[in-house]
């Protein structure tokens, strides 16, 4: 015998009665609905937009203005400040210590985000094996890393000193070095000791990033690879490098927009000097506008700093959608 269900009926509509009315809801409520939806969420992203918005776009177009105005140390706050059109740009090109200091960050940024990606590739294929104190030694790195710049770059100008300096030390006890050399102060050595502490403040960074990029090899590729006969280098060509291209590509860009606007560190330890030897685009804007008071020129360096980390940025973008696509 099986269960009757009883389902509920809809009620008999009598003849010559019109159906009962059903309310509905107004074309315009469903979309005021949708609106007030998204709206809240908006609200929720505001208060970080705003912040910024004032801390990065209102300085971004207030340097952008200025580089077109002929601002100084009277007019900065009140006053009339007139539009010079590009006159300070043609200034700070036709500027020497602008070429210079140009070739500097150019030298700078490529010598130190080579070696660091060499080194950097280095450590992370070291440590991606398991052995005995691999990881002690791998955190070890990281502590230059978390240093602040200031600190590792008053620590360097003591280590580089030709005075009192670690380094001489070191090189005149394995008789190397004869006589003191100053390393941040003679103009034939400034530059190439700042990107050696470049390098050892970039390394962690880079050897991190192309470490996870190592572990995301499958170990049974490597293994089905080996019982090919194929050699370690053949492993690392046609096994490692095109899985780790990826990050090893972005590792590049990273370090290179770190290394390209890099100022503490130069300035710190050398303040562009001796005789603008080791001068770099940030330094230069900041001697201009903060020491010089000529603020449409330092505006205009800046500019053209952030054209080139700008440029750095989308090529990184677009190798990142590049990579995904395929």
């Amino acid at each position: 015998m099986t269960a009757r269900i009883d389902t509920p009926q809809k009620p008999a509509i009598r003849r010559g009665e019109r159906p009962p009315v059903v309310p509905r809801r107004p074309a315009g409520a469903s979309i005021s609905w949708r609106l007030r939806r998204s709206a809240t969420g908006y609200l929720f992203v505001l208060p970080a937009v705003a912040f910024l918005g004032a801390l990065l776009a209102y300085p971004l177009i207030l340097n952008v203005v200025m580089s077109f105005q002929d601002r100084t140390i009277g007019n900065l706050i009140h006053g009339a400040t007139p539009w010079v059109g590009l006159d300070n740009y043609r200034s700070a090109f036709a500027d020497p210590q602008f070429a210079a200091a140009a070739w500097h960050s150019i030298a700078y940024t490529l010598g130190a985000v080579a070696i660091q990606l060499i080194l950097g590739l280095g450590l992370a294929l070291l440590y991606v094996r398991a052995f005995p104190g691999a990881r002690w030694m791998r955190s070890l790195y990281l502590t230059g890393y978390a240093i602040p710049i200031v600190v590792s770059a008053q620590v360097f100008r003591w280590l580089l000193d030709g005075r009192s300096g670690l380094a001489d030390w070191l090189l005149h006890s394995a008789g190397l070095q004869d006589s003191p050399a100053y390393w941040l102060s003679d103009p034939r050595y400034a530059l190439p000791a700042l990107i050696l502490v470049q390098v050892w403040l970039g390394i962690p960074f880079t050897m991190v990033n192309l470490l996870s990029g190592l572990v995301a090899v499958p170990r049974e590729l490597h293994e089905a690879a080996a019982l090919d006969g194929a050699r370690a280098w053949a492993r690392f060509r046609y096994v490692t490098w095109p899985v780790l291209r990826p990050t090893f590509a972005a590792s590049a860009v990273l370090s290179a927009i770190f290394t390209f606007k890099s100022f503490d560190l130069v300035w710190i330890a050398t303040q562009g000097g001796p005789a603008g030897a080791s001068d770099v685009l940030p330094t230069l804007a900041y001697r201009s506008v903060f020491l010089e008071f000529v603020f449409g020129k330092g505006a205009a360096i800046l500019n053209v700093v952030f054209l080139v980390l700008f440029v750095l940025a989308l090529g990184y973008i677009l190798a990142l959608r590049r990579e995904e696509r395929s």
